[in-house]
């Protein structure tokens, strides 16, 4: 997606969130098909991509009015279509083989390359952020996510680490990627 694609996607979920109706049609044909891709990646599974994509929808439709205008839209959307993921996999009670799967996927064949480009550089930019973590951290993190092997500390400490990871994890992003992203 290009920066003016971004910034009309960021505008669009700002005048949703303040009751504007005439958002809905450009924010959902902006955003439907990324969110399906998305999700098909992750999943690696199309047969239930468009079923969690379009749970994923209704919850950001629904979460609109909470939406911070400070924050991206699109990371915004898909970090609720990961949670729609990640619940649909713990309905099921299975867990990934490999933590790390989604950001790690391979494009697809019947890919766009506008969707390939878009979770390349999603990809790239996760893959350059989380690079930065140290291995204790990275393994709170995945733990976390994932529901995994947690080190063998009391659940307090643990929470306590989880927060600092996230917060490290979040400047490194602004670092590199900045903080204003919203147009």
């Amino acid at each position: 997606m290009d920066e003016a694609t971004r910034r009309l996607l960021n505008r669009g979920m700002a005048a949703l969130a303040d009751g504007e109706r005439g958002a809905f049609d450009p924010v959902y044909r902006t955003l439907w098909p990324l969110l399906v891709r998305f999700v098909v990646a992750i999943s690696r599974d199309p047969m239930i991509a468009e079923d969690i994509a379009q749970q994923a929808m209704l919850k950001i439709l629904v979460r609109v009015s909470t939406f911070d205008r400070t924050k991206d839209a699109l990371a915004w959307s898909m970090t609720i279509a990961v949670n729609e993921y990640r619940s649909y996999r713990r309905k099921l009670g299975t867990r990934a083989g490999d933590q790390r799967e989604w950001v790690l996927a391979e494009p697809i064949d019947d890919d766009t390359p506008e969707a390939i480009a878009v979770r390349d550089n999603l990809t790239d930019a996760a893959r350059a952020v989380l690079g930065q973590l140290r291995p204790q951290d990275l393994e709170v993190l995945v733990a976390a996510i994932y529901k995994g092997q947690r080190p063998p500390i009391a659940a307090a400490a643990f929470r306590k680490r989880l927060q600092r990871v996230l917060a490290n994890t979040r400047l490194i992003w602004k670092r590199h990627y900045g903080d204003d992203r919203t147009g």
